[in-house]
């Protein structure tokens, strides 16, 4: 990350008037010629034995507190676009902790699943079952598939209660998901793709022959 402005002192209650510890923000670039963004970067200095310029003290420091956090974004090949892009949203609101966000959108991203596989009609716990009762998934990930629902369902329908989404509980339905995309799209093109390459090794050892 490189320091692309000067640091500007944040006023209380980042400051810590007769200590002599102050806070900085500044605003740096990522240096990875993929992504070139922008992030600031929160630093607390010791005023009193600071023996470098601000600027240049923020820049070498390695515990900065970076806004925006790190978002995770994950690819899903093999997955509809839409549906990708959802599960792709699911995984960032977990990487900043938007636990409500994350469970709402894998519940969303089962539903779409299950339309795009023509399972249109009836509630979300019919539309997987009939996941299941078509084939796409096993016994074992309609259980998933309903996990993510019930999840799902605290927000969706407004139950939100006394107590905040867990973590632990989001990142376990986030996972969930993945494996729902692993099974119904992934899963079967990666076989799909093995069996045409060993198809193509057959051809091309007749041709040979």
């Amino acid at each position: 990350m490189t320091l692309v402005a000067d640091p500007y002192s944040l006023p209380i209650p980042y400051a810590y008037p007769g200590t002599g510890h102050q806070t900085y923000a500044a605003a740096f670039r990522c240096d990875n010629e993929a992504c070139n963004n922008l992030s600031i970067g929160v630093g607390e200095l010791h005023m009193s034995s600071l023996r470098i310029p601000v600027s240049t003290a923020l820049a070498e420091m390695t515990n900065l507190k970076w806004t925006p956090q790190r978002v995770l974004r994950p690819n899903f090949p093999d997955v509809p676009e839409q549906i990708a892009d959802t599960a792709a949203e699911a995984h960032a609101c977990l990487s900043v902790r938007a636990y409500r966000g994350a469970v709402a959108l894998a519940r969303a991203v089962v539903e779409a699943t299950a339309k795009d596989k023509g399972i249109t009609k009836g509630s979300l716990a019919q539309k997987i079952d009939k996941l299941h009762e078509e084939g796409h998934i096993r016994s074992i990930t309609q259980q998933v598939a309903h996990e993510v629902r019930e999840g799902g369902n605290e927000i969706a329908h407004g139950d939100l209660g006394d107590e905040p989404m867990p973590a632990e509980d989001a990142t376990a339905i986030v996972r969930l998901m993945d494996e729902i995309l692993h099974e119904v799209y992934q899963g079967p093109a990666a076989m799909l793709r093995l069996k045409q390459s060993r198809q193509a090794r057959e051809e091309r050892n007749k041709a040979e022959a």
